[in-house]
């Protein structure tokens, strides 16, 4: 049996943490501001560093526990832009209601403006810790965390598909098919406003040498609106050098509905939703796999998306407004 005492296990399920870290240079994509994606690295990063206060760390809960620590669900929204070189404090408060089947956290991350303590982003997040068979001797954890052990993290209900899917990769891990091309794709995407793609997932996106994890869900996320307003001819670098519009999110969520496995076919749909005020627009995030010829949604969420521009890194950023050329390819038009 693990030997954490009552007083460790209170800690992580109840009282309070909090850990100061810097953004990933990854992120300074755009000046030296920092993207929604690791935004959410490093909420992330601050709920496992509350496990690794007590003694379990991904590392001992793998090899010591025989369980997989993974993030199956965010709803994030970004108040305040971070910036590379900052000190972003985090802190991060168990939320696990007694009848919940997964740990649940509420985070904030925390930056110093002007002499000022800013909010910058808050999140909820949802953690789970998968048995993984490849250890066979794993010690069982306290009965109090028991309940969110699981087989796997989620099982959908799947769907008939009348396309069948073509496996065109050859082996080879690019971009595949689009929705012109592949039978699939058409089916799902259907006349929505809607852009997809397939794609061979890599093990670089995945945890544990098997499954897809929350950041390779991000990861695309992120792709999903480059690919999507390039399509409609209205690219990040056109706005960037014709008109000095920056990129913003304002939210992103994700939840875990299945799980995908590396290598799979998966496919990648963004739908966009809804247009407000003509500053932001809301786009559904959809992710599917083919099994035993029926569509399994893997995993679901959304993004708002809107521009700013930014004279300076330093000044603080307004939203602009579309214009009818933007308008028109948001909706589709």
């Amino acid at each position: 049996m693990a030997t954490l005492s009552d007083v460790e296990i209170k800690k992580l399920l109840h009282e309070p943490s909090s850990v100061t870290m810097r953004p990933s240079y990854e992120g300074g994509n755009i000046n030296t501001a920092i993207g929604f994606k690791c935004d959410n690295y490093l909420l992330e990063a601050a709920v496992l560093d509350h496990f690794r206060a007590v003694g379990l760390g991904a590392t001992e809960l793998y090899l010591t526990h025989g369980v997989n620590f993974d993030v199956v669900g965010v709803d994030t929204r970004l108040h305040t832009v971070l910036t590379l070189d900052d000190d972003v404090r985090i802190e991060v408060v168990p939320k696990t209601k007694d009848t919940d089947r997964e740990m649940v956290f509420a985070t904030a991350a925390y930056v110093e403006r002007d002499g000022e303590t800013k909010k910058a982003v808050s999140s909820k997040l949802r953690v789970l810790l998968r048995r993984d068979p490849a250890i066979p001797d794993a010690q069982p954890l306290p009965a109090e965390l028991e309940r969110f052990v699981v087989d796997r993290f989620a099982t959908a209900e799947p769907t008939e598909l009348a396309a069948t899917e073509v496996d065109d990769f050859a082996g080879a891990f690019h971009r595949g098919e689009n929705s012109d091309t592949d039978p699939v794709l058409a089916e799902i995407i259907g006349d929505s406003n809607a852009v997809g793609w397939k794609w061979k997932v890599p093990y670089y996106y995945c945890h544990f040498t098997e499954r897809m994890q929350m950041s390779g869900y991000l990861r695309q996320m992120e792709e999903a609106k480059h690919l999507f307003v390039a399509s409609r001819g209205i690219s990040i670098k056109r706005l960037l050098d014709e008109r000095g519009w920056i990129p913003v999110v304002t939210s992103n969520k994700i939840q875990f509905t299945d799980e995908t496995v590396m290598e799979e076919n998966l496919y990648t749909v963004y739908t966009v939703e809804s247009i407000f005020k003509d500053m932001l627009y809301t786009s559904r995030m959809d992710f599917y796999v083919v099994r035993d010829g029926k569509l399994v949604k893997t995993a679901t969420g959304s993004i708002t998306h809107g521009y700013c521009h930014k004279e300076t890194p330093e000044s603080e950023w307004q939203m602009a407004v579309f214009d009818d050329e933007v308008l028109r390819a948001l909706r589709g038009e």
